[in-house]
């Protein structure tokens, strides 16, 4: 097709800049940021590098032992609260922009620091689900040496021991208080028997939890368990799909959620009422001092895992975390 005669072209334009920028103003970005956990637990103000919460049970249930017509009481032993404790830890991420940056007329951001925060308040935020979810002790650090030890947190995977469905030839249970690991053992074949005895164990043990945390792998494993008991979530009925979201169990309802942060060997039914992130310093942005011609700002958070109880959630450990 023939163009209009005598229209000026971008060919023919001398003042059209060497380096033509066509440049969208919307900076895209696929990485995840989603923090399930920290969603999930409540939160706490604590006023001390080490906290504490306390626990205690009723005695079993009995028939008890009928007593005669003006009996003289037999007195009963007491029952003593238990005292549990854990340690705050520190995590950190930091930016830096030089002062010619921070001059610079950018794309798709008005500010490149502030742009460069906002990216590590959601790592740092990742950052704090994902070591909830994976295994470590508490640590009360030391100064003795330079570089010292830093405290560390006891974590989700070393307090629970009561609720929890594992391979029980390899793998063993924590002691529940937060000064070790369980033990991994062989993987298993996630099974909906495995989440019915598991919520079971929670039921007996007075527990009620809602929600079912699961790996990508394990999620797909749950929605082709089958009918029985299970809710699927509505789709569109030119649309095929299996999205298994909710799971009834004979002891109670449990939400389904996916958690790409979390080990994939593990499957946690959680009572969010009984978990909970204890801050001393809850996400602050500080700006260090300046050395030559850059800006630097870090994020931190102060924060400690509690478990209120740790009969209040399951466990399903140890399972397999790929198609064999």
């Amino acid at each position: 097709m023939a163009r209009v005669t005598n229209a000026v072209t971008s060919y023919q334009s001398k003042t059209v800049s060497e380096t033509p920028e066509n440049v969208s103003d919307i900076i895209y970005m696929i990485d995840p940021a989603d923090t399930p956990m920290v969603s999930l637990a409540g939160t706490r103000k604590v006023t001390n590098t080490l906290f504490e919460w306390l626990t205690e049970t009723l005695t079993a249930a009995s028939s008890g032992t009928p007593v005669e017509e003006g009996f003289e009481t037999s007195r009963d032993a007491s029952s003593m609260t238990a005292r549990h404790n854990n340690y705050v830890q520190i995590l950190t991420r930091n930016a830096t922009v030089s002062g010619t940056q921070t001059a610079l007329k950018l794309f798709g951001k008005s500010s490149q620091m502030a742009h460069q925060m906002a990216r590590k308040s959601k790592e740092l935020k990742r950052d704090v689900n994902y070591s909830i979810m994976h295994p470590q002790i508490k640590n009360a650090g030391s100064d003795a040496a330079n570089p010292g030890t830093p405290r560390q947190s006891a974590m989700l995977n070393s307090w629970i021991k009561t609720n929890v469905d594992y391979d029980t030839v390899a793998g063993a249970n924590p002691t529940g208080d937060g000064t070790n690991n369980r033990t991994d053992g062989t993987q298993r074949a996630f099974t909906q028997d495995m989440v019915n005895e598991t919520m079971q164990l929670c039921y007996t043990n007075g527990a009620e939890p809602t929600t079912l945390m699961v790996g990508p792998f394990n999620k797909t494993v749950i929605s082709g368990f089958g009918a029985r008991g299970i809710s699927r979530s509505m789709i569109d009925e030119q649309q095929a799909g299996s999205n298994v979201t909710v799971y009834q169990s004979d002891f109670g309802v449990l939400k389904v959620v996916p958690h790409r942060w979390q080990r994939e060997r593990d499957a946690w039914l959680i009572d969010p009422k009984h978990i909970r992130i204890a801050y001393l310093r809850n996400f602050q942005t500080q700006e260090l001092s300046r050395i030559g011609d850059a800006q630097t700002r870090q994020i931190l958070v102060e924060y400690g895992l509690q478990v209120d109880n740790e009969k209040a959630h399951g466990l399903i450990a140890d399972l397999t975390t790929a198609a064999a």
